[in-house]
């Protein structure tokens, strides 16, 4: 059967893996109409991720006219009559039609996307009238509401309307997800409380105000899974209490905390309640945000942890290493920002069923990185960092190719200066490489975090490229710059 004629619930199950590559969906409208609706649903599913992932403003900006012309064209005519008639839309806007109800395929709704895109378009104060008439359509277009963002920098300016239509508790009754902060109007939790009982993903910034019913939103959640908190100031003790209150349920917990505050062990030993844990992210930017967690961590154990993730700072060494001694058994990835021997000894000695790693490797270590792969057996990536005093490429290539066991097959490199290797140094890599048994095709990533960095990179050269097509039979080669466009380069 030709590909432009596979049936419509083939391409569904095929567009499905594309959800978040809104470059290729697009392109798949163009190719004939079955294709451009079954697309079209999947394209419009999360919109908002296209303006998220642009890469600068002016495709921002291009992409926020394009999403906001659509949706003016596909409200109602009532919707349209009334902004002609406070002077918001012309009769070219309102007599525009659209050959999908786009706004009906959204499941995942962001007022200040909705918000942004005209404050950025029309300037003057009825600009709200636009926003309640947007919202309104969606409240009655979308039969369920499966995510939804919202987030008050002043919450006299948010517009609230969301909950002002006899749609929204049918929209909203099934919501999954939701994000939003602190300081939104309390009657606006108390409201949401009554409709959305369902909520398995919340997440939470934490402002200078907290609205007093958050604490009944948070309560009133009946199979709570994944919580991410962001504390930019302090959580109060009626918050924390709700939150305790799903230790049975959850299975993810992220913190970020980057400010610090002196209630350090009642803004995190809450942590400990949640024994069920498959998945801890704490991103702490300071040593200290640990202070009322270390003695709790060297005792506590989590039966089902299975990722574990410290973004930036990390426990002490004796807390941590005493904490994988407890809980490393089941861990399958574990991120560290830490260079350290005894963390490097203490993963190969207690987290022998890991499966991807992120740590630093200094150049003196080479003893310790061979005893995590000698005893992690089932590692599969690897992920770090390049600067200097850090272990130099080369070296790190051929301790891979020597001693990384038969499952390991992705490398991830972040570069904060250029990189080193030439077109030898690839080649040797290449040669111990094509001769182990492997049972994967090698994915080599690399990541470059400040773009003039590529620019003077021995891999941008010719000689370096030439190397990676003659090898490409092995496995996949990608360079990622800041703006997370990827530099392609002839290895399919």
């Amino acid at each position: 059967m030709p590909w432009q004629q596979l049936p419509a619930d083939c391409l569904n199950k095929i567009f499905e893996f594309l959800e978040k590559d809104k470059v290729a969906l697009h392109s798949s409208l163009l190719v004939n109409r079955l294709w451009c609706e079954v697309s079209v649903t999947i394209l419009w599913r999360n919109i908002w991720i296209v303006i998220d992932n642009s890469f600068d403003d002016q495709h921002r900006l291009k992409v926020e006219s394009s999403i906001l012309k659509t949706l003016i064209a596909c409200l109602p005519n009532e919707s349209k009559t009334h902004l002609n008639e406070n002077g918001i839309l012309n009769s070219t806007q309102i007599s525009k039609t659209t050959l999908f109800n786009y706004a009906s395929f959204c499941k995942v709704l962001s007022i200040n996307n909705i918000d942004q895109m005209i404050v950025n378009t029309f300037k003057d104060q009825k600009k709200h009238l636009l926003t309640e008439e947007i919202i309104k359509m969606f409240m009655k277009r979308i039969s369920s509401l499966k995510e939804l963002s919202i987030y008050a920098n002043n919450s006299n300016n948010l517009n609230l309307s969301i909950l002002n239509y006899p749609e929204t508790k049918d929209c909203l009754t099934k919501l999954s997800k939701l994000s939003c902060n602190s300081n939104i109007k309390s009657d606006f939790f108390d409201k949401l409380s009554q409709i959305c009982n369902n909520i398995q993903t919340l997440t939470i910034e934490f402002n200078d105000i907290i609205s007093n019913d958050l604490k009944n939103l948070i309560s009133s959640q009946n199979n709570l899974k994944s919580l991410s908190l962001r504390l930019n100031y302090d959580m109060t003790r009626d918050v924390i209490t709700s939150l305790t209150k799903h230790s049975e349920t959850l299975i993810k917990l992220k913190i970020n905390w980057r400010n610090l505050y002196w209630n350090r062990k009642e803004q995190t030993l809450f942590i400990t309640k949640f024994t069920n844990l498959q998945e801890l992210v704490l991103s702490f930017h300071h040593k200290e945000c640990f202070d009322g967690l270390n003695y709790t961590l060297q005792h506590i154990v989590f039966p089902q942890l299975k990722n574990l993730k410290f973004l930036h700072r990390c426990p002490e060494d004796d807390v941590l290493i005493k904490f994988l001694e407890n809980n490393g058994k089941n861990l399958k990835e574990f991120y560290i920002n830490s260079s350290n021997t005894l963390i490097l000894l203490a993963i190969a000695e207690f987290c022998s069923d890991l499966k991807s790693l992120y740590i630093l490797f200094k150049f003196d270590k080479i003893e310790a990185i061979k005893a995590v792969l000698n005893n992690c057996q089932q590692l599969e990536c690897i992920e770090t960092q390049y600067y200097y005093g850090l272990l130099k490429e080369k070296i790190l290539l051929e301790i891979l190719a020597k001693y990384s066991q038969k499952n390991f097959y992705r490398l991830k490199l972040h570069y904060y200066s250029s990189s080193q290797l030439n077109p030898k140094d690839l080649e040797e890599f290449f040669i111990y490489w094509k001769n182990r048994v492997q049972q994967k095709l090698f994915h080599f990533t690399i990541i470059f975090k400040y773009l003039e960095y590529y620019k003077v990179s021995n891999l941008k050269s010719n000689e370096s490229i030439k190397m990676i097509e003659k090898y490409k039979i092995l496995g996949n080669f990608e360079i990622i710059t800041l703006n997370k466009k990827i530099i392609k380069l002839p290895i399919q």
